[in-house]
Order: structure tokens, then C-alpha cells, then sequence
């Protein structure tokens, strides 16, 4: 038994295994795309070595697909039959472990926290329980679990930085945006290209509005983040909200075709960055061409494969919006059957909002907006529960707005965008809309005040 950079015991029969895996898992905090390659070192050192095999199981975790679980569950029956129920903690990484492989992602969270109870000083447990909470939209237990561990950390610990990150991004979804900043400006005083803590970061002046900002800290030479894997599109998404609140429509589809989406690939996050961006686009009258087209073949080879409820109600959106009718139709029969599984968290959600809210997307596209409002509106304030961020999900909402608006129903939407832009005032395509809906309203003073409140923005 050896002792990590942490100080925490960990079973390892050799030093230089357990550096690899050390190294590796700075990799992963970094979001290298030499972390796999990394960790397969580990292995030639000490092949049983059982947190490197519940490391490489995490790893898969992340590509969150079906395809992966085979082998995720080898690398928990290895730690199982390796090491008996004395090793306390490398089995309770085992157990979260299954929980991902079995879909079960409160289990899977259950398991973390009981690891970061008697290890708070367990990154790798934290960082997992960080980015899983995260796709059950529970903004509380995401803060409330680092926050619990933070008391044990300092900054002469390795990998603290990685925590203030966390920290940061907990603290921004749960509305303290000064909290938040102090933070995450703390976090990249430390380690100024930490992909997670810039992204908490542009998160707060995303919510505050600050759009100059936002573009200073996301715009860089794309050939500085070329050794980061796909995680880095997700950013580039962020500077794309940035421009597309300027109105710089452009600049955003120049964005998209060349950082966004550079090709059709088998990663979660470049669907719901892709379908959320044209939408948004789609909404503010901007022609996007084909570019749907560029989604279909992966929103087609995704049904099915239901890990992540925001990735279904994306894939969603694409075939809705690329007319794939028939493939529509799929999509929603397989998460009809999908439903019944037990002991799966995105199964629990999926009849009562997950598919209301598909039937909402179809709706909206095929121009029945009052169906859609049918759907929509009373899950308005209810849809935490298929993860993601605030401003993720804020597409669903920009989507009921537009069909409050085409159904004519404008006092509810007046509601909406003066919730939206109370919290947003430098949304320029919420100032456009919000001018419409009150000229739609007969309050023709208060549509001039929307529209200079435009001009100023550009």
C-alpha cells in the first residue's frame, strides 16, 4: 500500500504506476486528450493496480453511452474480486462505478459523498460527484458537496485549484455569481487554462450580461486548447452565447462551422452544443442552410442509447427540425420503452418530463405552437431535473417564448421576457422580441424604450 500526492492510501505495487496514474489524473482535471494513453502506462507497472482500473472506467463513463458499460462493469468486478471489503474506499469507488454503469446516477452520487465523508480529500470522488450531480440539474447538492469538503483543503494541497473551480462553477448555479467570480478568479490565478474553472467563469458573466467580458476571457488562437479533448467545443459554445447576444450573427456561425462543429462525431456534448446553437440562430431569424444535416446522422445513431435525458431532448430538437419525421417517431417509442426501466435516474424522468417536452419540440416545429405552449408551459419552471446548466437549458425556454409569441399569446409572453430580461438586460435578441410583444400588446411607449434599450447594446 502506497500513499498518494494527497496524502491518502491507495493500493499500488509500484511507485512509478502510481505516478502515471497521478499524472494521468492531471489530465483528466485539464481535459487532456492524452489521458487514456496516459493511464495505460499505469497498467504496465502494476496491471491489478484498482483505482487505474476504476480510472479507466470513469474515462468511459464520460463518453455517457450505453456502448461503454461492458466495460465498465469488468473494471468493478476486478476491484471487487481483487480486493476484499476492507479497502473501504477503492470499493466504494467500485460501487459508484456500477451505479454509472447501470444508469443508476444517484447511487452512483450516494457513493461519492460516502467516500468524501471519511476522504474529503478524494479529488478524483469529488470531481466525478461534481460533473454527475451536474446532469441531475440539483444545484444545491452540486455546492453543498464541495462546499461540505472544502474545509479540509488548502492551497499548498496538490490539485486545489481544481476544487476553487468547482467551487466556482457550484456557486454560479446557485445564483451567487460574486461568490462565484471570487472563486473561479482565484482558480485561474493558479492555473490560468483550466478549461472547467474559464467555463465557470464565462458562466457568470453570461448570467450577468457582461458580453465584452465573456468574448476577452473565451477568445484565444484555437491551436492553444488543440491538445484538449472535445470539452473545449463546449467553451467555444459559451463564446458563441457571447456574440449571439451582440447580435453578431456572423460571427457566431463562423464560430459554430469552425470550433463548435468541425465534424460528425460520437461525443455527447457536440449534439447538445450544435442543435441548442441553430436553435438559438433559428429563433433570432437567422438562416442557418444545412447545417441540421451535419447533426442528423448522430441524432439517429443516439437513439436508443439514453444516458443523459439532455442529450435525448437535443437529438430531439435536430431530427424535429430536419423534418426526420420517422426518426422522430423512434426516438420517442424508445424512450417510451425506456421509461420502464428500474433504477435508472433518467428513466424516473422521462415520462413525466422528458417526453412532454420532446412532444413540445415537435410540436413547435411543425408550427402547432399552441400544442406546444400545451406542453411547455407547465414545465416551465420544472425542467432542472434533465441536467445541464441555466443557461442550457434556457433554449427551452427561448422556444416557448417564440411559440407564446407566434400563438399570440402575448401576455404570457410578456411574462417570460420580463423574467428574462430582468436577470439579462443585455439579451439584444431579448430586447428585439420583448419591443414586439409590447407593440402586440398596444404599449407602443414602452416598445420604443425595448427597442433604444437595442440600439444601445449594438
Amino acid at each position: 500500500m502506497l500513499t498518494d500526492c494527497r496524502g491518502l492510501a491507495i493500493t499500488c505495487a509500484s511507485k512509478a504506476a502510481l505516478e502515471i496514474y497521478e499524472a494521468s489524473l492531471e489530465d483528466v482535471w485539464n481535459y487532456r486528450l492524452k489521458a487514456p494513453k496516459t493511464l495505460k502506462g499505469a497498467f504496465e507497472h502494476d496491471p491489478n493496480f484498482p483505482m487505474a482500473h476504476i480510472l479507466r472506467g470513469y474515462m468511459l463513463s464520460m463518453l455517457e453511452s450505453v456502448v461503454v458499460r461492458p466495460k465498465m462493469l469488468a473494471a468493478v468486478e476486478h476491484v471487487r474480486s481483487y480486493l476484499d471489503e476492507s479497502y473501504v474506499r477503492e470499493r466504494l469507488h467500485a460501487d459508484a462505478l456500477e451505479g454509472l454503469a447501470k444508469g443508476d446516477t444517484r447511487g452512483a452520487c450516494g457513493a461519492w459523498e460516502a467516500v468524501l465523508v471519511s476522504f474529503p480529500q478524494d479529488l478524483l470522488a469529488l470531481k466525478m460527484h461534481h460533473h454527475q450531480s451536474f446532469w441531475t440539474g440539483q444545484s444545491y447538492l452540486i455546492r453543498n458537496t464541495v462546499t461540505g469538503v472544502f474545509d479540509s483543503w488548502d492551497a499548498s494541497m496538490p490539485g486545489f485549484s481544481v476544487v476553487l473551480g468547482m467551487m466556482s462553477f457550484a456557486f454560479e448555479e446557485c445564483g451567487d455569481y460574486q461568490r462565484a467570480e471570487e472563486f473561479g478568479r482565484r482558480a485561474l490565478d493558479m492555473n490560468g487554462d483550466d478549461l472547467w474553472t474559464i467555463h465557470a467563469v464565462a458562466h457568470v458573466l453570461e448570467m450577468q450580461g457582461r458580453i465584452d467580458e465573456g468574448i476577452t476571457l473565451l477568445e484565444r488562437d484555437p491551436e492553444e486548447w488543440a491538445d484538449r479533448n472535445p470539452f473545449q467545443g463546449h467553451n467555444w459554445w459559451h463564446l458563441a452565447l457571447f456574440a449571439l447576444e451582440k447580435g453578431d450573427y456572423e460571427f457566431v456561425l463562423k464560430i459554430y462551422d469552425e470550433r463548435v462543429i468541425t465534424s460528425n462525431t460520437e461525443f455527447f456534448l457536440d449534439i447538445q452544443n450544435g442543435a441548442s446553437l441553430l436553435k438559438r440562430l433559428e429563433l433570432l431569424d437567422v438562416d442557418v442552410g444545412d447545417r441540421w444535416d451535419g447533426l442528423v446522422e448522430y441524432a439517429e445513431r443516439q437513439i436508443g442509447d439514453h444516458v443523459l435525458s439532455f442529450t435525448d431532448l437535443h437529438s430531439c430538437m435536430t431530427l424535429a427540425a430536419a423534418k426526420q419525421d420517422k426518426a422522430v417517431d423512434k426516438l420517442l417509442a424508445s424512450l417510451s420503452s425506456f421509461a420502464d426501466t428500474p433504477d435508472n435516474y433518467c428513466a424516473s424522468i422521462t415520462n413525466q418530463i422528458v417526453i412532454p417536452m420532446c412532444d413540445g419540440i415537435v410540436a413547435f416545429e411543425a408550427g402547432d405552437y399552441v400544442q406546444a405552449i400545451d406542453y411547455l408551459w407547465p414545465l416551465r419552471e420544472s425542467w432542472s431535473p434533465i441536467g445541464g446548466s441555466h443557461a442550457q437549458r434556457d433554449i427551452f425556454t427561448q422556444i416557448l417564448v417564440d411559440a407564446t409569441i407566434q400563438a399570440g399569446q402575448f401576455d404570457r409572453a410578456r411574462v417570460l421576457l420580463s423574467q428574462r430580461l430582468t436577470v439579462k438586460p443585455q439579451s439584444a435578441g431579448g430586447w428585439k422580441k420583448y419591443a414586439q410583444v409590447l407593440s402586440a400588446l398596444g404599449a407602443d411607449d414602452k416598445a420604443k424604450l425595448a427597442l433604444r434599450r437595442l440600439e444601445n447594446i449594438h
